[in-house]
């Protein structure tokens, strides 16, 4: 995906409207217009084409790997992008070359309107244990949380994906390591994501020794002790292959090759437009809960400063991300937003950015309620297909419900959250011996 260049310009916005964000923005800025750098998955056509829409001005996106996003930034690059964004197990590598951001100087993050896992993660998440600490380090650049390190703008929960025509239930990752589904399992060869999913089987199995509070920075000993596992596996022919890209676990699944698999949300949703039915697991809680993550988007020190885009790039999250539109955009790949608290906009409102996402929408994805329409075939539901009805209405007992639950239930039930871990030189030299295997 690396090195795709995408230019979007203003599409019909006023010169008004432009002029009314001018303020917002704080003027100015680059002759070029605002540069950032990010996965597909983070920054879309729509997302860049609606910030031309709101402020008039140019934004040049690329589309890299969360890697190549370091490589280029640590590598001198710097001084030309504007922002960047990845997701949590890529951002502490970038904490050098990036700007803290005011929580007074993004309108739209209101703490009383954000959820509290963001604003007081080792409160909310308590159960995590010190896992929390590391979410406070990404999110946070003072004790006093008045500067953001890292904006969240998109998160997940990630989970099991299965085929419900082969099987009938899955709530725990170790349900990849099932003898019943011997060949037909896939797995990703990432070893940030994969590792902690086979630790979380591992440690509440009573394999290796651990607890939920070191699951997400695990010791040499527990590396070794999961990759040898995982070679085990491997070689005793468990997996029918291992996806290094997104797509080849939408081939797998979609194929019937794979029946259950660690699959993005998208990717469970990639699956269904393919036809086949995909079950995105409601996983159970405890040492295996959900992998948890959230993607971010920041200003690039010095880039943004010296290229006079600083405001520009705050009105990127502020405007476009916090506002209205992007919570119903986002929700049909699956991710969620931190204001998704703010119903008044989320829900029910509107401001120049567009539409929320309305009530049943809203209600569908964060509080777990019915689809007002029935739906035949919940396995093959496509939330971007769905008419969804803007006025009030009752849920149908025969409608569909949100995969994974209301989105309070999903943040009782992480069992990790996803960063790049201390020992990951020694993880990734290990992680060798298990794709040679």
């Amino acid at each position: 995906m690396s090195g795709i260049n995408r230019r979007n310009f203003v599409k019909g916005a006023s010169a008004a409207a432009a002029a009314g964000l001018a303020g917002c923005i704080g003027g100015g800025g680059s002759d070029d217009g605002l540069r950032w750098i990010g996965p597909a998955w983070s920054a879309r056509d729509e997302q860049a084409a609606k910030y031309s829409e709101m402020t008039g001005n140019e934004i040049d996106v690329t589309t890299a790997t969360i890697p190549t996003v370091q490589q280029r930034l640590l590598g001198g690059e710097n001084s030309s992008i504007d922002a960047y964004s990845v997701e949590t197990s890529g951002a502490g590598a970038l904490a050098d070359v990036t700007i803290p951001t005011p929580t007074d100087e993004l309108d739209n993050w209101d703490e009383t309107q954000v959820s509290d896992a963001f604003t007081n993660p080792g409160e909310r998440l308590s159960y995590l244990g010190a896992q929390t600490d590391t979410i406070n380090d990404l999110l946070w650049a003072d004790d006093e949380q008045t500067e953001l390190q890292f904006p969240p703008h998109a998160y997940n929960f990630d989970a099991v994906g299965y085929n419900p025509k082969f099987v009938d239930e899955a709530s725990r990752w170790s349900a990849l390591f099932d003898e019943q589904y011997e060949g037909q399992s896939v797995i990703g060869e990432t070893a940030a994501i994969t590792i902690p999913q086979a630790l979380m089987h591992m440690v509440d199995t009573d394999m290796v020794d651990g607890d939920i509070g070191d699951l997400n920075n695990p010791t040499q000993e527990q590396l070794d002790a999961a990759i040898d596992f995982l070679i085990e596996q491997k070689e005793a022919g468990q997996f029918r292959t291992t996806w290094e890209a997104y797509g080849e676990s939408v081939t797998q699944m979609a194929g019937e090759e794979a029946v259950i698999g660690d699959l993005w949300q998208p990717a469970a949703m990639d699956v269904r437009r393919e036809g086949t039915p995909c079950t995105y697991a409601t996983m159970e809680g405890g040492i295996q809960g959900y992998r948890y993550w959230f993607g971010g988007i920041a200003p690039v020190d010095p880039g943004a400063r010296e290229r006079d885009n600083l405001g520009a790039v705050r009105s990127l999250l502020n405007d476009v991300h916090y506002g209205a539109w992007y919570p119903g955009f986002v929700q049909g790949w699956g991710y969620s937003v931190p204001h998704y608290e703010n119903e008044e906009l989320v829900r029910d409102g509107s401001d120049d950015s567009g539409e929320g996402m309305g009530p049943e929408y809203y209600d569908w994805a964060y509080r777990g309620e019915s689809t007002y329409d029935a739906v035949d075939e919940p396995a093959l539901f496509d939330p971007q297909e769905y008419d969804w009805s803007d006025e009030e209405g009752d849920p149908n007992s025969d409608g569909s419900t949100r995969d994974s639950g209301p989105i309070e239930e999903r943040f009782d039930n992480i069992g990790f959250f996803q960063i790049w871990p201390d020992e990951a030189d020694y993880m990734q030299d290990r992680w060798g011996d298990f794709l040679a295997a």
